[in-house]
């Protein structure tokens, strides 16, 4: 039988190393999951579908709710947190209940780490193979569809300049190199 003789300098060692990886293990984990701001089927951190504006108002203090309409007249609330626009809210016809959350905010991401701001190529690593780039009528959006992207989650990647788009054509698999997610919409009911 074997036995070890650890000396307490040894052993500080040990542990400091251990801790130091602890450490690191669990702001990996921290980072990866954004929990201030998961993007979910349901959920954007504290926004959830079907939340009353006057909840947003109460829920996401310190930042700025401004009414507005999008190019197709549907009403959403903006939200600016320190200066920058992070959602967009859409809001039922009476204007009171959020229905749809666009994010922009790159602090915030799904369970598989998805985000505003990531390129093509590592949102394909989490969802698997691109099926297709689209450009729409209206606004011209562009979105990004993979093999594996939950049914709840569209990916917009700008407004026709992540593709590179044959001419005449609305759609396509290829793209620039410097492509990246825009902004995700999650749509609740959708599922």
């Amino acid at each position: 039988m074997r036995t070890f003789n650890f000396t307490h300098a040894g052993s500080c060692k040990i542990g400091m190393n251990m801790r130091a990886l602890l450490i690191i293990i669990f702001a990996g984990c921290a980072w990866a999951q954004k929990p201030g701001c998961l993007i979910q089927p349901q959920s954007v951190g504290p926004v959830h579908a079907g939340m009353k504006a006057a909840q947003v108002r109460q829920t996401l203090r310190g930042v700025t709710l401004k009414p507005s309409e999008d190019a197709d007249r549907l009403p959403t609330l903006i939200v600016i947190r320190e200066g920058l626009h992070t959602m967009d809210l859409y809001l039922d016809s009476a204007r009171d209940k959020v229905q749809t959350i666009r994010v922009y905010d790159e602090t915030c991401a799904t369970r598989d780490g998805v985000h505003p701001g990531m390129s093509l190529p590592d949102a394909a690593a989490r969802y698997g193979r691109l099926r297709t780039l689209r450009v729409t009528n209206t606004e011209s959006r562009e979105f990004a569809e993979f093999e594996r992207q939950p049914d709840w989650l569209e990916i917009q990647v700008g407004n026709g300049n992540a593709g590179i788009y044959p001419p005449g054509q609305r759609s396509t698999t290829n793209y620039s190199s410097g492509a990246h997610i825009a902004s995700l919409w999650v749509h609740p009911n959708k599922r």
